[in-house]
């Protein structure tokens, strides 16, 4: 069995991949990873490297670059796992896809594969994740494709477009996980899960 797993940045894929890789015996595809594989010449051109760089790289959805490099980054999201999918049918081993909260912006035809091919195991996020994260995005932020979530009105500062913004975008995002998982996993019980039981039980 292999499994997808989605949902937000930070709210704990990469951790349960990691489990699932050391107890479960799966073998961890780290995407954020693979994407900035991809991403090197543009990052390495602009003099930018990780996770942060990519951020710096990549933009605000106000900035002039923004249009150009979320496009960039969305054809290699998409690359990694059309890359990934081919991997699927050759492993024996199984595998655990550590996606990005992005995901879901690579097209209809990989989602449905993914579907077809993996458990898809979605980490929901609670109202006061929600609010963390747009904390820490204010302070440090991550690579963020919004996919025309960012819509300032007129006369608005861009910071306050983006705080609006924000929780819209990932109402969205949450929508669009729930539609293609096979299992929704509350954000208290991953939260206090201990072991990966919890990831492996019969897909709804």
């Amino acid at each position: 069995m292999h499994i997808t797993l989605i949902g937000m940045s930070n709210i704990g894929k990469s951790h349960w991949a990691k489990k699932l890789a050391a107890e479960g015996g799966f073998e961890r595809i780290d995407c954020d990873g693979l994407v900035e594989q991809k991403l090197k010449a543009e990052l390495s051109k602009a003099g930018h490297s990780g996770i942060e760089g990519m951020a710096k790289w990549l933009g605000q959805p106000f900035d002039p670059q923004y249009p150009e490099t979320s496009q960039i980054y969305t054809d290699r999201e998409r690359a990694v796992m059309e890359d990934v999918i081919a991997k699927l049918g050759d492993k024996a081993r199984p595998l655990v896809i550590d996606t990005t909260g992005s995901v879901i912006y690579t097209g209809d035809d990989i989602l449905e594969r993914l579907r077809n091919l993996t458990k898809v195991v979605y980490f929901e996020a609670s109202r006061d994740h929600v609010a963390h994260l747009f904390a820490k995005y204010a302070t440090d932020p991550k690579p963020l494709i919004w996919n025309g979530a960012y819509a300032p009105r007129a006369g608005e500062a861009a910071e306050d477009a983006l705080k609006r913004c924000y929780p819209e975008l990932l109402e969205g995002r949450a929508r669009r996980y729930a539609k293609i998982a096979h299992v929704t996993i509350p954000f208290d019980d991953h939260k206090k899960a201990a072991d990966i039981a919890v990831l492996l039980r019969p897909s709804a």
